[in-house]
């Protein structure tokens, strides 16, 4: 049973690491080509920019984003149980289940792409160029969605990770070089040249997952050949099934997501209300979506990967009646999060201005404050959503959406005050993101106790990582202010200091026992890194 629990932990930790590694490669070549779009496109077309990817978000967690769970969990559940036959039936409904919703979704958005631009966002309809770019890729998006669930759910993240680097490759060329080339007429169609490469780049990724796919027909054919299986899933059934799983997960994300796409709403028309000129209000806010949210969202993306990576095996334990292994995996999962999430934050913290002065050549002090103000949302955020996955994965749809329901609910009302009466015009969204992804972990935790019997031991699970990074955070600091003042490069200071980081936090986990010799070897390469240290005299 021991050996057992140790594979499954290791099993969730390597795969989680290989979406882990894409989602790190993926958001690099995000900040990478991000730079020269910025220059561009300038501060008013990542405006355009950043409101249209607010709607495509919400047209993508409606159509898209809950497919790939929902695949994988359902298709989990019944690979656990050698039931191949339905699990292969189950990715084909859930492909047409896709594809007419999401079908549906992206004609009404190209139809009435100017419309809801004056709708959400005061008349600025300079956003509808790239919202109109935008529609067809939400379609795109939904199918492959199904081809990553599905791959998932037979407890394979490769193609998943694989097929988001190729995706992202083909959005930065395509970006940048559609930008470059509309631009001269104009910022909104500077920023529709942006949006260009999401469609082209969801494209390629899905070619790459269908190769993937039939590479795999022979394997899956001898599987269903040897599958004993006689009750096989009527197509109605599996529909049921799909939206039964999909709408939970829809609420919980849009709700998720909803928050931002208010945010965008509520600042472009109370700005206005209050006297802001349009070209101001797109500006600032393509500070925060082009620059802020570039810097906060790297981490998260890494969080999320555990969170994916998590639900196949937890879906697949609770079918066997595991519980012991869902509570060994909820711990495994947690931790992760931690080890990442905290020093992250106290990164971003610290160093977020020097960042955003290297990348984007912009010394000016506003994005640095953000950045300062808003780095703990990392935290929360990470800890949200993972803990709004494990409620999901046990079963327990519904909670989740009610939680952030709550939530949102205490953000509007926060933001809107924030926005209309303290004159914090960018910092009354950051503070409001704290406030809901915040609530949203009370509210998370304490349903995980009350429904799970899972009790969250916090210094357990983050004092040591709290720790380290607060000595981290003052190391980083004082190294990157004396390389600056040695050599006055904000460049290579802002690389020195992010490299001492790297190696402070990981000496100091390591010296304080905050990561333990038998937690090292769980991890891919486990072994080089113990003898490594036994090396370096650090165990």
């Amino acid at each position: 049973m021991g050996n057992s629990k140790q594979r499954a932990g290791r099993n969730l930790i390597v795969q989680g690491s290989i979406l882990a590694i894409a989602s790190i490669i993926v958001r690099l070549i995000g900040i990478v080509y991000r730079i020269p779009l910025t220059n561009i496109v300038g501060n008013e077309g990542m405006g355009y920019y950043g409101f249209a990817f607010e709607v495509y978000q919400i047209l993508v967690i409606l159509s898209t984003n809950a497919i790939p769970v929902a695949v994988s969990k359902l298709t989990a559940a019944r690979v656990a149980r050698h039931e191949y036959k339905n699990a292969q039936a189950i990715f084909r409904c859930s492909i047409i289940f896709a594809a007419v919703l999401s079908g549906t979704l992206a004609l009404f958005t190209f139809v009435g792409a100017r419309w809801i631009s004056m709708v959400m966002f005061g008349g600025i309809t300079e956003v509808a160029p790239a919202l109109r770019v935008l529609a067809p890729t939400v379609l795109v998006c939904a199918v492959m969605g199904v081809f990553r669930g599905y791959t998932q759910g037979l407890g394979n993240m490769a193609p998943t990770a694989f097929s988001q680097v190729v995706e992202q490759l083909f959005n930065a060329v395509v970006s940048v070089a559609a930008a470059a080339i509309l631009i001269s007429r104009g910022a909104a169609f500077g920023a529709a040249g942006g949006t260009l490469g999401t469609f082209m780049g969801a494209v390629s990724s899905l070619v790459f997952l269908y190769l993937v796919y039939s590479s795999y027909r022979l394997q899956l054919a001898r599987r269903m050949k040897k599958d004993p299986t006689k009750k096989l899933l009527e197509n109605n059934t599996i529909y049921r099934m799909i939206g039964l799983t999909v709408i939970p997960l829809v609420l919980t994300s849009t709700i998720y997501q909803i928050s931002s796409l208010l945010d965008s709403a509520l600042f472009s028309n109370i700005l206005k209300i209050i006297g802001y000129q349009s070209s101001f209000i797109s500006s600032l806010y393509g500070i925060y979506s082009s620059k802020y949210q570039l810097l906060i969202n790297l981490p998260l993306g890494i969080t999320s990967a555990l969170t994916v990576a998590m639900m196949p095996g937890i879906a697949g334990a609770i079918a066997l009646n595991r519980y012991e292994q869902v509570r060994e995996q909820m711990d495994t999962v947690i931790r992760l999060t931690m080890l990442i999430a905290v020093p992250c934050a106290v990164g971003v913290a610290v160093m977020g201005g020097p960042i955003m002065q290297m990348l984007f050549r912009d010394a000016t002090t506003l994005p640095g404050r953000m950045l300062i103000v808003g780095a703990v949302t990392i935290i929360f955020y990470a800890l949200s959503t993972l803990t709004s996955t494990i409620l999901q994965a046990s079963n327990h749809m519904r909670v989740p959406v009610i939680n952030a329901a709550i939530s949102l609910g205490i953000h509007i009302v926060f933001t809107v005050v924030l926005l209309a009466f303290a004159d914090l015009h960018i910092f009354a969204l950051i503070y409001g993101n704290i406030v809901f992804s915040f609530s949203m972990c009370v509210l998370n935790l304490r349903s995980l106790a009350k429904l799970v019997n899972y009790q969250l031991d916090i210094v357990k699970m983050a004092g040591s990582p709290v720790a380290a990074s607060a000595v981290m955070g003052a190391v980083t600091y004082f190294v990157y202010r004396g390389c600056l003042y040695l050599i006055h490069s904000n460049t290579i200071s802002t690389l020195v200091a992010v490299l001492v980081a790297v190696v402070a936090y990981a000496a100091l986990m390591v010296i304080t026992h905050g990561v333990t010799e038998e937690e090292l070897y769980a991890f891919p390469k486990g072994d080089a890194i113990v003898r490594f240290l036994y090396r370096m005299h650090l165990l």
